[in-house]
């Protein structure tokens, strides 16, 4: 029997699927077959995968038609012979001994999904970037081997939504589990049903991939066709939950994780029009459907709004943007009524949104009297921005993460004009 089947989904990646194969050729762990599904790609990828597959018998390539990546994991999980599924993409590159290092953990905790860790690649620079970021955060999730119910308010937030992770065949197959069949966020329903229905669930704390980021080829690059389409992983992944009985324990993680996923993607649309329509589909459609609560916001920063009052924003990232978008598009602010605040520059831009970022320390007295809204999603750096801030001169402070933005969206204020 074959150990582990490699499943990975290829299309237009002729820059980078040499490097893939390679480095999983080189592999120190040898029992494996490598099923690589090429998606209707229209450079010289399926032509590279052909010659890999004349030279390693390992190595198996089936065609499709352009159907994106949950239909090629699905079509190479027909075929798929292994006792272990592994899904990866066509993009990465891996450890030598990731596959060594992954069957050997499983067997020896019988895991039913084995999450590891992953570096992530700047394309564009061509090195790796060692931040806190990564595919697995064990802290969380703690030691040993643990059944869904055990981490019941985590489940969802220890581990990102990419299948890249060990999955035992028997238990996908037992439960039905395919990837959906859309063009982005396939991979959330999968991912995350699985995980809520396993007894056995490890972590092995490597980094064993390199994620590569700055890919223009990628599908998370292109949000703005289709800015809502994450919505239907959600609704897939609570229909799951209800079906299986599973939807009381496993409520507060799933509405955990789906305010944040909303978030994230209204920060990811660049264009105003993709940010409008999913501001609205979201307002109308997704939250209601999520059954997400949304609770009024705070009278200090409704005030505010409604009266157009000065506001500083600190924090440059993405939450600040999509704060101050909405402040913008939706509440007619102009950069006049809007100060940006960091406390160092660094690698953030000058300007956004439009809008000047300022180090606090530029921050001018009067300014320090407005309304102080931190725009960040982390509680541990809320609290000690607070502190800056407030050391800083600053007295009007509220913190603003993932849920009290997804209320403004909810709640939707009536602006005064």
């Amino acid at each position: 029997m074959i150990m582990v089947s490699i499943i990975i989904p290829v299309y237009n990646a002729e820059e980078y699927i040499e490097e893939c194969l390679d480095s999983l050729l080189g592999q120190t762990y040898r029992d494996f077959e490598l099923i690589c599904v090429d998606d209707g790609s229209t450079d010289h990828s399926l032509k590279i995968l052909r010659r890999y597959e004349a030279q390693d018998e390992r190595i198996s390539v089936l065609t499709q038609k352009n159907q994106y990546a949950g239909v090629a994991r699905n079509t190479g999980m027909k075929k798929a012979k292994g006792k272990y599924l592994l899904f990866l993409d066509a993009d990465d590159f891996f450890r030598e001994d990731m596959l060594e290092l992954l069957v050997s953990e499983a067997e020896r905790n019988q895991t039913e999904i084995l999450v590891f860790d992953g570096y992530r690649y700047d394309n564009l620079q061509r090195k790796v970037l060692n931040g806190e970021w990564g595919f697995l955060a064990a802290d969380v999730f703690g030691d040993g081997v643990k059944p869904a119910t055990e981490i019941k308010n985590v489940i969802f937030q220890f581990t990102t939504p990419s299948p890249c992770k060990l999955f035992l065949k028997e238990h996908i197959v037992k439960n039905g589990l395919q990837f959906q069949e859309i063009k982005r966020a396939n991979d959330l329903y999968f991912t995350f049903s699985a995980l809520s229905c396993a007894e056995r669930i490890g972590i092995l704390r490597q980094k064993l991939l390199y994620y590569r980021i700055g890919n223009a080829q990628s599908l998370q690059g292109s949000v703005d066709d289709t800015p809502a389409v994450f919505a239907l992983a959600a609704y897939a992944l609570q229909d799951f939950l209800q079906r299986r009985n599973l939807w009381q324990t496993f409520q507060t993680a799933f509405h955990e994780m789906t305010v944040s996923l909303c978030v994230h993607n209204l920060g990811k649309t660049k264009s105003e029009e993709a940010y409008g329509y999913l501001y609205e589909k979201l307002r109308n459609d997704v939250i209601p459907r999520l059954e997400i609560n949304v609770e009024k916001p705070d009278e200090r920063l409704e005030k505010a709004i409604r009266q157009k009052e000065r506001i500083t924003v600190y924090g440059a990232g993405m939450l600040a943007s999509v704060f101050v978008r909405m402040l913008m598009t939706r509440y007619g602010y102009d950069s006049r009524r809007l100060l940006i605040a960091v406390s160092s520059k660094g690698n953030n831009a000058s300007q956004l949104c439009g809008v000047s970022v300022q180090e606090l320390k530029e921050v001018s007295d009067e300014d320090r009297g407005n309304l102080v809204v931190i725009a960040i999603s982390k509680a541990a750096v809320q609290n000690a921005v607070e502190t800056d801030l407030r050391a800083a001169g600053c007295e009007s402070i509220l913190k603003l993460g993932f849920r009290e933005m997804l209320n403004l969206v909810g709640y939707d204020l009536e602006a005064e004009t």
